[in-house]
């Protein structure tokens, strides 16, 4: 008796390079079909829009709103009241170093009552009783009590034109 083996049918190299090609193909297509789909949902899907926020209408709370954000500037405190030069005409203004920057001090060159020029850092005392509270490019601020006082710049004027010689 004669036992023999099951015999396999051989493979056919050119059937399977056919089938793994159309193999390839169809996961080419495949794959180009899922990156086709991520990009047509993500260019046509709404972007999700901002939380609508609620608009006051109440004119009145409108206007409270504002002037509770101070976007113009704080109104002076009650005690400090800004007072112009007429309170101190004894006291000249004749220059200014104002400060360059924080944490520096200006410096005032004032004339009092006539005498000569002297110079003020911010925070002494010019006269007894007035302090230089504040200089600024232009002016300078004196406190007095509680008051505060703005003394600026006399206006620069032309010096006037030289006299014409006499012709002769």
């Amino acid at each position: 008796m004669v036992i023999s083996m099951p015999r396999f049918q051989p493979l056919h190299t050119a059937r399977v390079a056919q089938w793994s090609g159309v193999l390839a193909t169809m996961a080419m297509l495949g794959l180009l079909a899922w990156l086709g789909a991520r990009i047509f949902w993500s260019l046509t899907t709404p972007v999700a829009s901002p939380p609508v926020v609620a608009i006051e209408t109440d004119p009145a709370r409108a206007a409270q709103n504002i002037t509770a954000r101070h976007l113009f500037g704080e109104a002076p405190l009650p005690g400090a009241a800004v007072v112009k030069a007429v309170v101190l005409p004894d006291i000249t203004l004749r220059g200014v170093v104002a400060p360059s920057g924080k944490g520096r001090t200006g410096v005032a060159v004032l004339t009092v009552a006539g005498k000569p020029p002297i110079s003020v850092r911010e925070g002494e005392e010019v006269v007894p009783g007035v302090t230089l509270h504040r200089v600024l490019p232009r002016s300078i601020e004196l406190e007095r009590g509680r008051q505060v006082q703005t003394i600026s710049l006399p206006e620069r004027t032309t010096p006037a034109a030289p006299p014409a010689a006499p012709a002769k």
